[in-house]
């Protein structure tokens, strides 16, 4: 009998140092790719320069620029077209900020704002120029999320179809 237990013993034990020497290794296979990942291949490069367009005028707004000015941090609640509620710290640069540095003259209709999966948000004169509408690039003390490109506008007083991610291009609308 003990000398099945050592047995047994000695088995477990060299069925533990197996385990533990497979655990922490490198492996050469590679991560597949999500067919949803295939598609934001390059989405974050191409959103670190989004071009802006007002009249025959044409400048490009650098995420570096933006990061460079003065910021502005607020805490808002995004509000999803499910009802789905979501509280954050935002930080990030006045949208009103980023159009003076380009000399974009106020009033005007609206920003025709594109993102780099082609959807198009519009924000009149009244919600772009509100104090708190900012391009963010930190949620929560932290870069966003990288899905949601450099920046992203944030509107604390409007729902969550004002919140463009992964910005392009905005155009002004006269």
């Amino acid at each position: 009998m003990k000398r099945l237990r050592g047995v047994v013993i000695i088995g477990l034990i060299f069925l533990l140092f197996a385990f533990a020497a497979g655990c922490g290794g490198t492996t050469t296979s590679s991560k597949p790719v999500l067919e949803s990942e295939k598609k934001l291949v390059g989405m974050y490069t191409a959103c670190q320069n989004i071009a802006l367009t007002d009249g025959a005028t044409h400048k490009t707004i650098t995420v570096t620029g933006i990061k460079a000015m003065p910021p502005l941090e607020t805490q808002a609640i995004l509000k999803r077209s499910n009802g789905m509620t979501h509280t954050d710290t935002w930080k990030g640069t006045p949208l009103n900020a980023i159009l003076d540095a380009n000399s974009v003259a106020r009033p005007f209709k609206e920003l025709k704002i594109q993102a780099w999966d082609g959807y198009v948000g519009r924000v009149s004169f009244d919600v772009a120029s509100k104090p708190d509408t900012m391009m963010a690039y930190m949620m929560d003390g932290k870069p966003i999320a990288k899905e949601d490109g450099p920046v992203r506008l944030v509107v604390p007083s409007e729902d969550g179809f004002y919140w463009i991610r992964m910005i392009t291009k905005i155009e002004v609308i006269r």
